[in-house]
This record gives C-alpha cells, structure tokens and sequence, in this order.
C-alpha cells in the first residue's frame, strides 16, 4: 500500500574495577601533579611525554566524546511556527492575534501577503515573520529588477528591523498549476534577492512553497522524484536556495494522503501513534507518514544533484470538521505530535538529527475559504479566539488535557539502526548544550585515565 502519497494526488544512535583508599589517593597526587603540570617528582622527558600523549591523543578524545551523545542540528532556533490566514469575515484584529499567535507559544508566523496592518501589529512583537505574494505578482517581478526593488521597499524595507521579517515566499503552490507563471519565478527571485542585497537586508532569504504533488511518485520515498515537467525550474530553484543557504519550502498533508486511502493507510501512521514502523525502505524504517513524505522530497532533490538543500514545512495540521477523520481528537493528535516530532530535532531516517522548520496550519478557522468544508475548518482557534483543543507550540509536553479526551502520543522507536528516532524526549531539546558539557568532560576523565596509566 503506497503510505507517500502527496497532498493532491493522494501521496510519504543511538568501569574500571574499584580502586582501594590507597590507590586512590595515589592517582589524586598523579593527577593534581598533571593538571598543575608541575609534575615535580617526575623526570622532564616524562613531562614532554605526558603534554605530547595529552596533545595526540585530544583529536581522538573529542571523536569518542562527541560520539557520546546525538546533537540535532539546529541551523536556528527550535521553534515552531503558524499559518496566519485572513480568508474570513468574523477574525479576531491583527492585534489581537499577535497575542493570540504568542499564547500558544510560536516563535515564527507565516502570512500570505504583505498586508500593512498585520506588518504592523507584529513590529516588536519578538516573532519571526514569513512574508507572502499572491502568484499574480510573480511576472511583473520577473520582468523588472526595478519592480522587484519597489516591492522591497514598499513591503520589506517600510516594517524592518521593528518586524523581523526572514523569508520572503514568491508564491505559492505554483506547480499544480500556474505553468504561464513558472518561467518568470527564477528571474522574480533573483531580482528581489538583487534587490535585498542592495538593501543590505542579507539576513532574509527567499523561496517558494511548493505542494507536495510536485512529486511524480513518492513511494516508497526512495522512489521519490520532481515531475518532470517541473525540472527546468526546480534545478536553477534548489541552486539557488543552495547558494543563500534558503529552504525549499513544501506544504505537507498526512491528512489527503490518509483521507484518499483511509483502509489501507494506518490513522496511527499518518498521526504519529503507531508503536513501530509501518513502511520498511532499504536500510530506512518510517514510523509516521510525514516522515516519510519529507525523505521522498530529500530523495527527489537527490536525483537532480542536491544533496545539501534544507527543508523546511510551510504548512502541514488536521481539520476538525467537514469530512472524513476531520475531528477534534484527531487534529489534536496530529498537532501535538506533529510539534514534539519538530521540536524533537529528530529529523528523518534519511537525514537525522536536523531541525525542520514547520508552520502548523491554520491559526483560525476561516469561514470564507472556498472549496470542502474541511477548508474552512483547519483552525488551532476558533474565529472569537477560543482554543478548539489545547496544544502548546513551545512545550508539546504540557498538552496533557483536553476538551476532546485523551489523544495518541508521538512514538519514537529508539533502534537507530533502522534509520529511525533516536529519542523523543523533551531533553533532547537540550541535548546540543548537554554534549558540550558531556564532550569536556569526557575529554577531562578520559584525559585523565590516559595520564595516569602512562605515569604510573
């Protein structure tokens, strides 16, 4: 059964034997005489000996320590972010949603234009911001590095530093459609990131949101690859974002990919409950649904020669309403896993430990959104600010009640041979401070221990 699917075509590490009274206080003398490296009982070339065997043996101690523990690889702060979406009529002010997006705990929002009064309300606000552009702004930005610079100012350069905009997605979801549009994306980039530059704004970069039907097949992920109709632009696309160290940005939905198969894809899989792996590929072994999806991405990139372009999750959550399995219980499950999975630092089996950003969609339930029920029913928040289920973007752990009842928790096989989780406790948020702390001290006991056995 295919568990990759995308979001339209229904696509997918780990004592010495005690010493008496006598001995011990023995190696106390041997190892103050080291560290004070006075050594006065001992020769000078047993001296040389022991800062040459220190000195060789110091890349080694760092490899082994360093080996001790697992650091995710966080490029930026592990923090998580949300879609701030205005397709409605009875929403809260930009105001009071800045709050609203503080309370439950995100560090980052993504909107999906350069409005001035939501630019405004988030100044100062300490989140980070992902600016948008409607596709019909692409050509014109495209054909005129003059245009592309008077968006800047008009809409980057008017609100920073107070907003701390970072990403500026040019477009959205371009390659299900749009194809008058693809060839202008590459110059519209370029233009705006020439524009940037000028501006000495370096510090934002620039991409696109792609859907997750850019992939011609998904499954199983090492099978993953672009259609091919879009190749021309995604290779000068992932250069790009290769060289300003960008991401490519997808949208993510677990949720069409079970809603499309619901009998033969596993609900616990596609919400991060399932107790072991539930899709074996090659040497990898995938656990949840997204995961696997990611890695279809990351193989896809592979194919055409990129290996070293971040991703990065512009949307991804569960409805409560309006179709199958669009519940309460279910979003909620989905959510919640879905934060202590990014948060964990995991990463995927094909590429562990590195931090994925992620905008959980929606903030709001939005009633005016075109289309299924299930679009108008996306929300964290109802439209009068209430909570539809508890969730905390910044500490998933605290999430333990519910108005909905109990739901499913993150699971997290802890065989790292299988290209699996290594741990998916909330300390693995600190474990890149944790390591450094371990690595001096294993590098001063094993330090130590190699000392003594040669002085002795």
């Amino acid at each position: 059964m295919k568990w990759g699917q995308s979001k339209k075509a229904g696509t997918v590490l780990r004592s010495k034997q005690q010493l008496d009274h006598h001995q011990q206080e023995q190696e106390a003398e041997a190892e103050a005489a080291i560290v004070t490296t006075t050594c006065s009982s001992k020769t000078s070339w047993h001296k040389a000996a022991t800062l040459r065997i220190q000195s060789t043996m110091l890349p080694f101690l760092l490899l082994v320590s360093m080996m001790v523990i697992p650091v995710p690889s966080f490029a930026e702060a592990p923090i998580m972010g949300v879609n701030y979406g205005q397709v409605g009529d009875d929403l809260p002010s930009d105001a009071e949603a800045v709050t609203l997006i503080k309370n439950l705990g995100a560090g980052q929002v993504k909107i999906y234009d350069t409005d001035p009064g939501t630019l405004n309300a988030l100044a100062n606000s300490g989140l980070d911001v992902v600016i948008g552009m409607d596709n019909t702004e692409i050509p014109s930005l495209g054909a005129s590095a003059a245009a592309a610079d008077e968006w800047i100012v008009a809409n980057v350069l008017a609100y920073v530093p107070a907003t701390s905009i970072t990403v500026i997605l040019v477009g959205n979801e371009l390659f299900s459609s749009n194809f008058d549009i693809w060839p202008q994306l590459i110059s519209a980039i370029q233009n705006l990131q020439t524009s940037l530059t000028n501006h000495g704004l370096t510090s934002i970069t620039l991409s696109t949101a792609c859907e997750l039907s850019i992939l011609s097949n998904s499954y199983p992920p090492s099978a993953g690859v672009f259609n091919a109709s879009a190749t021309s632009v995604l290779i000068p696309l992932l250069q790009h974002l290769e060289d300003t160290n960008s991401y490519l940005y997808i949208n993510a939905y677990p949720y069409f990919a079970w809603v499309s198969d619901p009998s033969g894809i596993p609900l616990d899989y596609a919400i991060f409950s399932s107790p072991a792996a539930m899709l074996s590929d090659g040497q990898y072994s995938y656990t949840n649904l997204l995961e696997a999806q990611i890695d279809a991405v990351y193989y896809a990139m592979e194919a055409i020669g990129f290996t070293d372009v971040r991703l990065a999750i512009s949307e991804s959550g569960w409805p409560t309403a309006g179709g199958v399995g669009a519940d309460l219980t279910n979003a909620e499950a989905y959510n919640n896993n879905l934060v202590k999975y990014i948060l964990s630092g995991v990463g995927t089996p094909k590429v562990p430990q590195v931090f994925v950003p992620t905008y959980i969609f929606a903030l709001f339930n939005e009633d005016l959104k075109p289309g299924p029920a299930t679009e108008r029913n996306w929300g964290l928040l109802y439209a009068n600010g209430s909570a539809a289920y508890t969730i905390n973007l910044a500490d998933p752990y605290t999430s333990s009640s519910s108005s909905s009842g109990s739901s499913p928790t993150f699971q997290s096989p802890s065989d790292s041979t299988t290209g699996s989780y290594i741990s998916s406790t909330p300390d693995l948020l600190r474990c890149g401070y944790t390591a450094i702390v371990l690595t001096f001290s294993s590098v001063s006991f094993l330090g130590i221990l190699f000392n003594l056995i040669w002085i002795i």
